[in-house]
């Protein structure tokens, strides 16, 4: 569980086995249940700093099992910011790769607390994350 920028609000993810957390579609007044929780849509699914949970308050809200398709490390594109080649990111792998191959693949990144919020409010409000387009890769 995490706050979000208005105050009273709040939002949720899943920590997964690769490291990953698989954020939550909804902003929330009431605390809920971890089966409740995780039947919830999912937003996104992205590496967060190591000190966001701790620095930003984060807490704990229960233990719910993993879908398999979440136990699976997940694909992320990355280009190269020097030679703008492209390539697929797994598990510390990198395979060079075409534009339309990283089409529809999360951008390699690791985001904190108020860039996670960014994006979350925008998917809730139907807008474009500033940051997220900032950082996506457009192929």
């Amino acid at each position: 569980m995490f706050p979000l920028s208005e105050q009273g609000r709040h939002a949720y993810c899943q920590w997964l086995p690769d490291g990953t957390a698989r954020f939550f579609l909804a902003s929330c007044t009431t605390k809920l249940k971890a089966d409740e929780i995780i039947a919830l849509p999912v937003a996104f699914r992205v590496f967060v700093f190591n000190d966001t949970p701790n620095r930003y308050k984060w807490a704990k809200a229960g233990k719910a099992e993993i879908p398999a398709p979440y136990m699976r490390p997940q694909n992320y594109a990355k280009k190269d910011a020097i030679t703008g080649k492209l390539s697929i990111y797994t598990e510390g792998n990198e395979i060079p790769a075409t534009p339309e191959e990283v089409k529809g693949l999360e951008t390699m990144a690791v985001w904190a607390h108020p860039h996670i919020v960014e994006r979350l409010e925008a998917q809730l409000q139907g807008k474009e994350s500033l940051f997220f387009s900032s950082i996506s890769v457009v192929a």
